[in-house]
């Protein structure tokens, strides 16, 4: 318990007294008085500050302010010191004592008048009081400033404000404001809760206030109370609370002696606080791991941690006091120098240093240091700084540049085998992997193969085996998510290989879609992040090679397949322009022998092309019609029969009706004689394409290559086109020749197939003659026919009946018959003997068939033209042959020059207009009806009716 008194004896101490002047009032002694003279401003401070007073004489006569106002401030800081005022004529007495005077004296009394007054104003019960409240409050700071512990300082605090207050109890409570509640620490006289969390108590009121707060209360057997908050920097600390069980008013001495002693206790905490981080810092700095240390101006070690000693292997007696340079070399400190101008200069707060640090043992450790200036009281700086152990780190720098020079040969790895190679090797001689590998993805098969592997793996698993989905494995698991994974010990992992394997511990790291590179060790836990890590970027490493690898084999094949389309195209444009060249020949031609000849030997033209000739079939064998280039009696060398196996290819063509490629002639030569002739002739290889017009056989062209692999997809396709051309071409030409021959052989055949003309005339019980037959620019054909024995109605009523037939119109009604269209979804048979070279002179259609006669030149071979009809219409039978000459020369020759002169097209509109009736008198059909029947416009059928017009009338009458 702190108390304090002051007796009021004369025998005692003197009574040491503040006396408050002007300035140029003089100072008198008074005996048994210690007097200390002050301003107004001086005497504000020392009373606000506590300095022990017993009392405050006041002149009447002031420089700056008047005794009543100085009073005034003097009681705003101490509402109990003891106020004497000296009076004179110009102060009023009345004004002094309203200030808060205790007494007054006049300016002239003598020094033992004014000595006893001043004994009477301290001697006092008020006056007592005070000063025992000032003792007790002067006995609280000093035992504050000597350290005293803080918890008896906290009771000693309550105690003196219960005591000085005569209140029933006292509290000091700390706020918790991870709980916000405040908590009781200490007490005097204390019956309330030890916690309190209430929004609207006394307590909480003040700490959030700025002053001291008082309430009246009749809460349990409280009447009232005063409390004020304790403000520490980083935010309010608690409060000071008084209780009293009687109702009293708080003024303003109350709450003078809360703030006097919450300015003894805030002080003390704060430095309490402070003393507690500055041990938990120094528990922080002797705890961490890393180097932490203080330095002179001159770089001598003023403190050192333990870590520093651990980390040097001298002991801190050995480097405290001793110079820097016993750790480290001189050039450090010049570094540091520069860079501790960059600081004052930049502003910066911490630079750090890289170097070597010296061991007791000799040897260095490589460390980084970060250090900040610290600033002294002399203005010069001293340094504190860390230093870290990067042992690990510049070992993981070495790693990895020579990781990243290992990986560079990755840059010139030509193909994925190479790429899994250097990584198996980089992986065991840079990273000091035990067991590595790489698997590959096979896309075509869907599995991982191992591609690469290191001799440890081989020592103890053996041969590393295929994984997949049928065989899966922690390396396809790996693969399939795209994850690394890593395991402690893959003996307790799913999907492991082998459970009795060898190895523990495993880490997997996916290539992206090119496979699985994956380190093993026999040791449990092997991996750390760092090796993790490195792994890693060893994998991303080979994952952008196998990439590179990827792309450039694609341009590489690219490039390849370019180069190949580029000679593929050369050949098929010099095949083209053989083709054009044969196209010009063929359309001058009047003979088969002109065309078969101008294609032989435009063919071998070509280089590659050696010698080509083209042949007919005769009595199961083929007989040479055309040849060009170096033939060296090749065809009378090989036996040229008809057959489709082990025949000469274009034999076997002929024989098949297909084409036949041979690619290279010398396979298989010993069992084909002909290859060895062919080979003999530097025939390397050959195609054979058949001659075939519809189901007619002209013959078959063949060409032979001097080198292999000649013919390419794209010149078989052309030349297979081709071949069709030359047998169309044969075809009109032996047409042309049918119609202008002066003796012709007439036959006359009974077709008696299923045709949509002869389902027709069934159904109508008639019989069909065909007058023209128009092919139209799509694949149907148009009828014109006259109809015997039925009428219009019933021809009408079969127009939907029938499947084959589009359309079916009625054009005129004779006595005899009835002329009508039909529109077919396909060529009737007089298109297919037109095919086959026969010229169609009749056709009638009735329910038993079709009854044609047609005329061949005379030298044609009637058997292979019955056969070619008798392919496609198997139920035909020849009823007549007669020889005898041509009675139609000149209207053929007429005919022959109009289809000379007309385009299809004209050739088309002019025939259907003919045969609708157009030119009748009265027309059986307008133009609207003609263009309709060829889906056309009219002013399309006026234009192309006009155009053939004006040519048959420039025949005509141009001669």
């Amino acid at each position: 318990m702190i108390t304090g008194r002051v007796q009021n004896d004369r025998t005692n101490t003197p009574l040491r007294v503040l006396h408050v002047a002007g300035v140029n009032e003089t100072e008198n002694d008074v005996k048994g008085l210690t007097i200390d003279r002050a301003s107004v401003p001086e005497a504000l401070d020392r009373v606000s500050a506590g300095t022990h007073v017993d009392c405050v004489l006041v002149d009447g006569d002031l420089d700056e302010t008047t005794s009543a106002e100085a009073v005034d401030r003097l009681r705003t800081v101490d509402t109990e010191v003891p106020i004497v005022v000296r009076v004179g004529d110009d102060v009023t007495t009345g004004d002094v004592l309203a200030a808060g005077a205790t007494d007054v004296v006049s300016n002239d009394a003598p020094p033992r008048l004014l000595h006893r007054r001043l004994e009477n104003a301290v001697g006092t019960p008020d006056a007592v009081d005070r000063a025992t409240k000032r003792e007790a409050l002067a006995t609280l700071r000093q035992a504050a400033l000597e350290g005293d512990n803080l918890p008896r300082l906290f009771e000693e605090a309550t105690a003196l404000i219960q005591a000085s207050l005569g209140i029933d109890r006292c509290g000091l409570l700390q706020y918790r404001a991870d709980d916000d509640v405040l908590s009781l620490v200490a007490e005097s006289g204390w019956r309330g809760p030890e916690t309190l969390s209430d929004d609207d108590s006394l307590a909480r009121a003040a700490l959030d206030a700025t002053g001291t707060v008082s309430a009246d209360t009749t809460v349990d057997d409280v009447a009232g109370g005063i409390a004020l908050g304790l403000d520490l920097t980083d935010g309010p600390w608690g409060v000071l609370v008084a209780y009293t069980s009687h109702a009293r008013e708080f003024g303003t001495a109350e709450q003078q002696l809360l703030a006097r002693v919450a300015d003894i206790l805030e002080p003390v905490i704060e430095r309490e606080r402070r003393q507690e981080e500055l041990e938990r810092y120094e528990t922080i700095l002797e705890t961490v791991d890393d180097a932490v240390y203080s330095l002179d101006p001159n770089f001598r070690m003023e403190w050192v941690n333990d870590a520093t000693s651990e980390m040097t292997g001298f002991a801190r007696e050995e480097l405290i006091g001793e110079h820097s340079q016993k750790l480290a070399d001189d050039d450090v400190f010049e570094m540091v120098e520069a860079l501790s101008a960059q600081m004052l200069e930049s502003g910066d707060d911490v630079a750090s240093v890289d170097t070597n640090l010296a061991t007791k043992e000799g040897g260095s450790i490589p460390i980084e240091t970060r250090f900040s200036m610290l600033g002294r009281r002399d203005g010069s700086n001293g340094f504190v700084g860390v230093a870290r152990d990067i042992t690990d780190r510049k070992r993981y720098e070495q790693t990895l540049t020579a990781l990243h020079s290992s990986t560079r040969e990755l840059l010139t790895a030509e193909d994925r085998l190479d790429v899994s190679d250097l990584i198996v090797e980089t992986a065991s001689d840079v990273l000091d992997l035990q067991g590595v590998g790489v698997y590959l993805f096979d896309g075509d098969k869907g599995r991982l193969d191992p591609a690469s592997w290191s001799p440890e793996m081989t020592e103890l698993v053996g041969d590393l085996p295929t994984v997949g989905p049928a065989n899966p494995a922690l390396v396809w698991r790996s693969f399939v998510a795209g994850d690394l994974l890593s395991y402690g010990d893959i003996r307790e992992a799913e999907s492991v290989y082998d459970e009795e394997t060898a190895f523990r511990s495993g880490l997997y790291v996916p290539l992206g879609e090119h496979g699985v590179l994956f380190a093993e060790s026999t040791t449990a836990d092997a991996f750390d992040d760092q090796t993790t890590e490195l792994v890693d970027l060893l994998a991303a490493s080979a994952e952008a090679a196998l990439d590179r690898v990827e792309r450039e084999n694609e341009l590489r094949e690219r490039d390849e397949e370019l180069r190949e389309q580029n000679a593929r195209l050369t050949d098929l444009k010099q095949t083209n322009d053989i083709i054009r060249s044969v196209d010009a020949a063929l359309v001058g031609a009047t003979t088969r022998e002109e065309i078969e000849t101008a294609v032989c030997e435009r063919l071998v033209t070509a280089d590659e092309f050696g010698f080509a000739w083209t042949a007919a079939v005769e009595d199961g064998e083929l007989v040479s019609r055309a040849t060009a280039g170096d033939e060296r009696g090749y065809l009378d060398s090989v036996d040229l029969s008809l057959g489709e196996e082990f025949a000469e290819p274009a034999a076997r063509a002929a024989a098949t009706r297909e084409q036949v490629v041979v690619s290279e002639v010398a396979t298989g030569f010993q069992d084909e004689p002909w290859r060895r002739t062919a080979l003999s002739n530097d025939y390397l290889s050959v195609l054979a394409v058949p001659l075939l017009h519809g189901d007619v056989l002209y013959g078959v062209l063949a060409v032979y290559a001097t080198q292999q692999d000649a013919f390419d997809t794209m010149r078989r396709e052309v030349l297979a086109e081709f071949g069709g051309t030359i047998a169309n071409a044969i075809n009109n030409v032996e047409t042309r020749r049918t119609m202008l021959a002066d003796r012709v052989t007439e036959l006359e055949l009974q077709i008696d197939d299923e045709m949509p003309l002869r389902s027709f005339a069934e159904a109508a019980d008639c019989r069909l003659e065909i007058d023209d037959i128009v092919h139209e620019s799509g694949k149907s054909t148009l009828v014109f026919c006259s109809a015997h024995g039925t009428d219009a109605d019933a021809i009408r009523a079969l127009e939907d009946e029938f499947v084959g037939i589009e359309h079916v119109g009625i054009i005129a009604e004779d006595d005899d018959a009835i002329r009508c269209e039909m529109r077919l979804q396909r060529d009737i048979v007089a298109t297919h003997l037109a095919d086959c070279g026969a010229v169609t002179r009749s056709v009638h259609v009735d329910e038993t068939g079709a009854r044609v006669v047609v005329e061949l030149p005379q030298d044609a071979d009637v058997r292979e033209f019955v056969e070619a009809v008798q392919r496609r219409y198997p139920d035909t039978d020849l009823l007549a042959r007669r020889n005898r000459s041509s009675s139609a020369q000149t209207r053929r020759d007429v005919r022959a020059g109009i289809s000379e002169r007309l385009t299809d097209r004209q050739h088309e509109v002019l025939r259907t207009a003919f045969a609708s009736g157009f030119f009748e008198w009265p027309r059986d059909r307008t133009g609207q009806e003609v263009a309709n029947s060829l889906d056309i416009s009219q002013p399309t059928f006026n234009k192309h009716l006009r155009a053939a017009e004006r040519k048959l009338f420039s025949m005509l009458l141009e001669g």
